[in-house]
């Protein structure tokens, strides 16, 4: 007997008239309510009340800028702490969809959040949230409020109106630069480039002569696997490293001096443009990187031979530093076109992002190493 799609599957529930959970229903008009509100402007005068409220009590708009970020980061967190709580079953979910055939997707998402599966059901609203908030914070910095007084109708009634002209509309920050630099020979060059080299392969003849006696000592395994991420860090963009390390050594600087960069947040800055399109790349590789690190241990938990992960490990990286590239100008062409308080707001949410293991994830209560395990397709 010919077994049926999950399509074919999800329709017969349809046609039989099944009713879903009452947690169902009630998440599905809490995310109309949420699209409706956001496409009515809601999330636009949150922000923008949000931002004015913030600016009203530091009277600086680019520390308000900052603290916009940190707001929703707050905001997110009690979310964060969920998204934990569902992650083993999240996993689950993400492999079982992907081993289903593309055109029966759809109706296997339906059916799980018919059925009122929590953990889809969270992913999905958290999906929307974290959407109209990345929308509704740049957006926000489009609305030319600097030079021109916002609108009422775009803050609450009990925001306090700013007056004009705002303040702290120049963002300084304290750079170093090389007022005078020399050029090493090639002898000496080539002479800091051995160093590592080496000190790879000594590292890897001992690893080779003492692997047998050492193989079972749990510490010498958990270094093995630091040294293997700092490898594949730096696996996915040797190249790079090589350029950017012979341009440094042939302008070796021998001086410093610091300066400050500055820029009118209120105005396009073509400096900042291209500095928060290299903080997206990395940003982006970084990502990669966080991404790579958590398919090696869920690999290493299932048993996986370490040069497969590596592998596979390298090749997301790999993938990572072509996508950071291609956002990173994507970024130029977009913060080219709109005031540089943008280009401030995304570098704020990408440091935030980067310093999250070490500010708020502290606050996340980390989760006991589970294995996720391999799961038929749904339907």
């Amino acid at each position: 007997m010919a077994v049926e799609s999950a399509s074919a599957q999800v329709r017969k529930i349809d046609n039989i008239g099944h009713q879903a959970p009452f947690s169902t229903i009630l998440s599905l008009a809490f995310l109309i309510v949420l699209i409706v509100w956001f496409l009515r402007g809601g999330s636009f005068v949150l922000y923008a009340s949000l931002f004015f409220s913030l600016y009203y009590l530091t009277k600086l708009s680019w520390l308000s800028i900052i603290l916009v970020s940190i707001v929703q980061n707050l905001f997110f967190l009690p979310f964060r702490i969920i998204s934990e709580r569902f992650y083993v079953d999240l996993k689950d979910f993400e492999h079982a969809l992907e081993k289903t055939k593309s055109d029966d997707q759809y109706f296997v998402l339906k059916n799980q959040v018919r059925e009122g599966n929590k953990s889809v059901i969270f992913y999905i609203i958290n999906f929307v949230l974290f959407f109209i908030a990345f929308i509704s914070a740049g957006r926000v910095f489009f609305l030319e409020f600097y030079h021109t007084p916002i609108a009422t109708h775009w803050l609450y009634s009990w925001v306090p109106y700013p007056q004009y002209p705002l303040q702290g509309v120049i963002f300084e920050f304290p750079l170093i630069k090389a007022t005078s630099t020399i050029a090493l020979d090639w002898s000496q060059i080539i002479k800091i480039w051995i160093i590592p080299i080496l000190v790879l392969a000594v590292g890897r003849i001992i690893w080779l002569i003492l692997k047998p006696l050492l193989y079972k000592s749990s510490s010498i395994l958990r270094a093995r696997i630091s040294l293997n991420r700092i490898k594949l860090l730096l696996g996915g963009f040797v190249g790079t490293l090589f350029i950017f390390s012979l341009y440094f050594l042939r302008h070796f600087p021998t001086s410093f001096q610091v300066y400050y960069f500055t820029a009118d947040l209120s105005r396009q800055n073509t400096t900042f443009n291209i500095i928060t399109a290299i903080c997206t790349c990395l940003a982006t590789i970084y990502s990669g990187f966080e991404h790579a690190q958590e398919q090696g241990e869920q690999a290493r938990l299932r048993g996986i031979p370490e040069d497969i992960i590596t592998t596979v490990s390298k090749q997301t990286i790999r993938t990572s530093v072509g996508n950071g590239i291609l956002l990173g100008l994507l970024a130029i062409w977009i913060t080219r076109l709109m005031p540089s308080s943008h280009d401030l707001s995304v570098l704020a949410f990408e440091a935030l992002y980067i310093l999250y293991p070490i500010t708020f994830g502290l606050l996340v209560p980390k989760r006991k190493p589970k294995v996720v395990e391999e799961v038929k397709p749904l339907g």
